[in-house]
């Protein structure tokens, strides 16, 4: 059975997904054909630090509809009759700035991609539900995040055994294994990261550039303005 989603059931999709998690928005230099099978080890990152102004932008995940705004996504109808998402065109497209370091690596941008900051999770407790908006801590890490979503995959808060993941946005340090996962100092899950700790970074999209972009002058920039269309046709 086939299964019709009408454009206004695309734009509720779309717009579903940008609340849901604030995307980390960045450039890639190992040319690759995305497909299904893409996931963020896949993404060949430019490298940051020792000089370079390379660096990821962090993007809200706040919507709009009636008009285009700063630092907002705007969700609209395309003239094509698809769902369609433009980042801050009030503002201009994100510009990504690059200095002799950057040069020195002799990289090629290929694409941009963007991703979302996810926390597992396990013994979620009736101290909670954790809820969007919340401010989670691990208590050893002290790593912070704001939360967009929280999806519980098996059992229950009030059981004490609720598992899932949490969305996070604006992040800071880094999350451990098996640490408590507190909210105002209440603990009410534990993290469940795996072996290599911290949040996990979920691929959300990738664009290949029709063209490579060579980093070959110190003040070099690059315009990129984020865009996501929606078909189920």
């Amino acid at each position: 059975m086939s299964l019709y989603v009408p454009n206004i059931g695309e734009k509720e999709l779309l717009k579903a997904i940008l609340q849901s998690g604030a995307l980390c928005l960045g450039l890639y230099k190992t040319q690759i054909i995305p497909d299904g099978n893409t996931v963020i080890d896949t993404i060949d990152e430019l490298p940051t630090g020792g000089g370079r102004t390379y660096a990821q932008k962090a993007l809200t995940n706040n919507v709009v509809e009636a008009a285009a705004a700063a630092d907002k996504w705007f969700v609209n109808i395309n003239s094509s009759g698809k769902a369609e998402a433009q980042y801050g065109l009030t503002a201009g497209p994100q510009e990504f700035s690059f200095a002799a370091a950057d040069v020195a690596d002799g990289n090629t941008i290929y694409g941009a991609f963007a991703y979302v900051w996810a926390i597992p999770f396990t013994a979620g407790q009736s101290e909670g539900p954790i809820k969007v908006g919340d401010t989670v801590t691990g208590a050893n890490s002290s790593a912070t995040g704001v939360v967009t979503e929280v999806v519980v995959t098996s059992g229950t808060w009030a059981g004490d055994d609720a598992a899932g993941y949490l969305l996070v946005k604006t992040k800071t340090g880094t999350f451990q294994n098996n640490e408590p996962l507190q909210v105002g100092g209440i603990t009410m899950a534990t993290t469940a990261t795996g072996a290599t700790g911290d949040a996990h970074k979920r691929l959300v999209f990738v664009e290949a550039f029709s063209t490579g972009y060579a980093i070959d002058t110190a003040g070099q920039k690059l315009t990129y303005l984020p865009k996501i269309t929606l078909s189920s046709s």
